[in-house]
């Protein structure tokens, strides 16, 4: 049975992280390290991305996150929710579902506030490559502006997009 596979220390992913960031040309706003979490926010695109590692853990979660502001287009949102609206959630359910992505809602007082598009990379294995960062942004952009683009049609006269 072959032994435990050989990782690559923090300061090492963090670096080739860096690196790959600037290699596919996306901009980092910050990068943090308090308390039990490390990461990068970037811009990819016109999006912000959070790129977020709980410190242990051989893992980074790439998140976009989609929020709607107070007023008409969340009440709308939740009024659907509480009529348990089949056709709806299955709609928006298959709006943000991808086999690349996982999505959650975000709730604030019992209420959906918006939506979290989420893909797990693995930088800490020798086999991870820009190629893998790449594709975990295009996978929750690409289904985060079909989320929005869904969202957008529950009320056709609204004049404010979801923020993200």
């Amino acid at each position: 049975m072959p032994g435990p596979v050989a990782r690559k220390e923090d300061a090492a992913v963090l670096e080739e992280l860096r690196q790959y960031l600037q290699e596919i040309d996306v901009g980092i706003l910050s990068e943090f390290d308090e308390g039990d979490f490390r990461g990068f926010w970037v811009k990819f695109g016109d999006f912000p991305l959070i790129l977020e590692n709980q410190k242990g853990k051989i893992y980074y979660i790439v998140a976009f996150q989609i929020t709607l502001p107070d007023g008409p287009e969340r009440d709308a949102l939740n009024a659907y929710y509480e009529k348990k609206d089949p056709h709806f959630i299955f709609e928006l359910t298959k709006a943000f579902t991808s086999p690349l992505t996982g999505f959650s809602r975000i709730i604030e007082g019992g209420k959906v506030v918006g939506f979290t598009l989420s893909r797990y990379i693995y930088p800490y294995y020798h086999d991870f490559s820009v190629k893998d960062l790449d594709r975990a942004f295009q996978a929750v952009v690409s289904q985060g502006a079909e989320g929005i683009a869904f969202l957008k049609t529950i009320r056709p006269s609204q004049s404010e997009s979801p923020r993200v």
